[in-house]
């Protein structure tokens, strides 16, 4: 009798792993964030041709995995390639902005010279914007200091508001609305910092004004003085920092450099920006708005009085106590 032989069992088939939605929708993510971060590169005249490769080649590879570990493979490296491609274009990006406001504002102060008949000297409008005493010069400190992607980013951010208000101030150069009612300019930029709905100081450079809105509406004006050609007042979207009163200023340059100054008793204070930017009173002023930032004679007879700030925006006495009073923490302030 034949011995019966049993069948050898067949395998069960390891199931393969499916690809699933969440899988394919992070593919896609990282796809959109690498083209995005490609057209960045592009916009501001970094050449992406290597990059758009890589897009091409991530996209491929995505689209005929099979698996979800050959899948998530080509994730990975799509992931890598967007992690690559973020510094240098952050840094294209950082660098083409900083070009933009250098040639802009070098652009507008060759165009607009104002001759102090004071001492005879031309000095040039928009100084606050440039590369030589302006903000210019804070884009340069913050590039060499610079070593992270958050960096960059933040600078980035920074010089996208200095050219909101430089394109600002150069509008409201034309406008011939009297400094105590309402100006488009000062609209315009209310509305791209979102400050619409509460109460924010506005102040423009070229007038020597500040306006005050309360939800959009002008309840107070003031003429002002800000800085010194050698000192700018910087411009920018900022805030109330401090808010304090009968305090002393304290120089922090030595005796005897050309910008001390004996201590000072401040009555009103509002701090706007680190490192001793003021809104403040300046009771030993007489005069005050349109080219008070020059050197000037003041009536008042005070030789300290007879040039702008230090950067600080200076007003009178009566002025400042009505800002502090109507002010606090963190209340919104526009310099242009």
């Amino acid at each position: 009798m034949a011995t019966e032989t049993k069948a050898a069992p067949i395998p069960t088939p390891t199931p393969t792993p499916a690809i699933s939605a969440s899988l394919q929708q992070q593919g896609t993510q990282e796809l959109q964030s690498l083209q995005q971060w490609i057209n960045t590169m592009k916009q501001y005249g970094g050449q992406t041709d290597t990059y758009q490769q890589q897009y091409n080649s991530d996209q491929q590879a995505l689209q005929n995995a099979r698996t979800a570990t050959t899948y998530q493979a080509a994730l990975d490296t799509t992931r890598g390639h967007v992690e690559d491609i973020k510094m240098p274009a952050i840094k294209v990006e950082q660098q083409s902005l900083q070009q933009q406001l250098q040639t802009q504002a070098a652009a507008w102060e060759k165009d607009h010279p104002h001759l102090d008949t004071f001492n005879n000297t031309t000095y040039k409008m928009g100084f606050e914007y440039d590369d030589q005493t302006g903000i210019g010069t804070w884009i340069k400190d913050d590039v060499s200091a610079a070593k992270t992607f958050a960096d960059y980013q933040q600078i980035v951010e920074n010089t996208k508001m200095y050219l909101n208000n430089f394109k600002a101030m150069t509008q409201n150069a034309g406008d011939k609305t009297a400094y105590n009612q309402p100006h488009q300019a000062d609209m315009d930029l209310m509305k791209t910092y979102g400050k619409t709905d509460g109460r924010v100081l506005v102040v423009s450079l070229g007038e020597q004004s500040m306006r005050v809105y309360d939800k959009g509406t002008l309840i107070k004006s003031f003429l002002v003085t800000t800085g010194q050609p050698d000192k700018p007042t910087p411009p920018g979207s900022w805030w109330v920092e401090s808010h304090q009163t009968h305090i002393t200023f304290k120089s922090i340059a030595p005796k005897g450099d050309k910008y001390w100054y004996p201590d000072t008793p401040i009555n009103y204070a509002m701090q706007y920006h680190s490192d001793g930017y003021f809104v403040h009173d300046s009771w030993w002023r007489a005069e005050y708005g349109p080219n008070t930032q020059f050197p000037h004679q003041d009536v008042s007879g005070d030789t300290a009085a007879d040039v702008g700030s230090h950067g600080c925006v200076n007003m009178s006495k009566d002025d400042a106590h009505w800002v502090y009073d109507h002010v606090q923490l963190f209340t919104g302030i526009i310099i242009y």
